[in-house]
């Protein structure tokens, strides 16, 4: 195979100074990567829990009669609200406060029902074409028939899409 040769060559030429690098460094690196993934794996695991809860507070006020949901933050923290007609009756998550303590001040005019939320757009499935189509149609010559001189499809008037005073003449 090509090319075996020259990665030999640079293996037995740049092998011991890879070695050496990987004893000095490789424990430093294991460390930064060891300490970097804990706070990542922490953040991650915290959007997904923060994700599925709007999800779930929506869930549940489409069971409820009259249901709708509210967002409030306490202590920082995004929670949702689920009303049925105007009683309060979960909190996801779940917080240690009291309904009182999460809707003081809440303005309960912006509470949004599940079926406003789910606004869905649709769009069309591309058409697949048969088998040896092009995507360019050629045009068609017009047919005969009685065409004024000044006629757009008259024979010989078409060229390219451009009209021309004659056929003779090239377009402008």
């Amino acid at each position: 195979m090509a090319g075996k040769g020259k990665a030999a060559g640079r293996l037995i030429k740049y092998g011991p100074i890879a070695v050496t690098a990987a004893q000095r460094w490789g424990p430093v690196v294991w460390e930064q990567v060891k300490n970097q993934r804990e706070p990542a794996e922490k953040f991650v695991q915290d959007k997904v829990a923060k994700g599925n809860q709007r999800k779930k507070a929506m869930a549940h006020a489409a069971t409820v009669i009259d249901g709708s949901v509210l967002q409030v933050f306490h202590l920082n923290t995004a929670h949702w609200v689920v009303f049925s007609g105007d009683d309060p009756i979960a909190v996801h998550p779940p917080a240690q406060a009291s309904f009182e303590e999460l809707l003081d001040r809440a303005d309960l005019g912006k509470r949004v029902r599940p079926a406003e939320s789910s606004v869905t757009i649709k769009v069309p499935r591309p058409r697949r074409r048969a088998r040896g189509a092009t995507a360019w149609v050629p045009r068609e010559e017009p047919a005969s028939g009685p065409h004024t001189a000044d006629s757009p499809v008259a024979p010989g008037r078409v060229l390219r899409g451009e009209l021309s005073d004659g056929p003779d003449e090239q377009p402008s």
